[in-house]
């Protein structure tokens, strides 16, 4: 696991994209995971200009990390609506290349194993970036999740689930997710950690000097061959 500290959230931020895109310029047809929240949106902003600034699209594929259940994919607050926004559409992001839950399926198992099936025939994700909840979990793998599942359909924790109300523009309730394992995540080729503010430190020092506890899926990441950690001054306050 390789640490990168920035002054603030801009740097912070910076550095990660700058390390997202020299990584991927590399790869043929890269397979990419992003996540959604205000972490990434400073990362997404240097991401999107620096194309736009190249005027060329980037050529990958993308796969959504996670969604609410009952949640449409057009509805502000959504996973995907969030990337169509800061992303997508900015980019000219084609369809075609775009795999993202759908939220609002009949059937979330048969979800599972259509994104599964996106992945595979990709052979895998590339680079994944992931954000980090203030009680460890990655995607929606809430504490305790089996560090083996490849996706699966989830509970929410009361702390998820305040923390999505943000997210929103009128007042949700929610009490499932469906998102990518921790089986999936932690086969990604490589991975980008990012946490911004105080309110990371204490889960941030768990994932990067604590032992591995499945009861804070983060530090499952220190298994991982090929991690980059990026945090601010507010996250990384509680390293030694």
């Amino acid at each position: 696991m390789k640490l990168t500290i920035g002054e603030g959230f801009e740097e912070m931020s910076h550095a990660a994209a700058e390390d997202f895109i020299h990584r991927l310029e590399r790869i043929n047809k890269p397979l990419v995971c992003l996540p959604s929240g205000k972490t990434p949106v400073e990362f997404l902003r240097y991401v999107r200009e620096h194309y736009l600034r190249m005027k060329r699209q980037p050529d990958w594929f993308f796969v959504g990390l996670d969604e609410w259940v009952g949640v449409a994919q057009n509805e502000k607050g959504s996973c995907r609506e969030f990337f169509d926004r800061h992303l997508f559409k900015s980019l000219g992001v084609t369809e075609d290349r775009i795999c993202f839950f759908n939220g609002m399926a009949d059937d979330l198992h048969a979800e599972c194993r259509r994104v599964e099936s996106f992945i595979d025939s990709h052979k895998g994700i590339d680079v994944c970036v992931l954000g980090i909840g203030t009680n460890g979990h990655l995607g929606l793998n809430e504490p305790g999740s089996d560090r083996s599942l490849r996706t699966q359909v989830v509970d929410l924790t009361v702390s998820t689930r305040v923390a999505a109300r943000d997210y929103f523009d009128e007042p949700r309730e929610l009490y499932q997710g469906v998102t990518l394992g921790l089986g999936i995540l932690l086969d990604s080729r490589c991975v980008l950690l990012m946490a911004s503010g105080s309110s990371k430190s204490q889960v941030m020092q768990s994932v990067v000097e604590g032992p591995l506890d499945p009861s804070i899926p983060g530090t499952w990441l220190q298994e991982h061959p090929d991690c980059h950690v990026y945090l601010d001054r507010g996250a990384a306050s509680g390293l030694a």
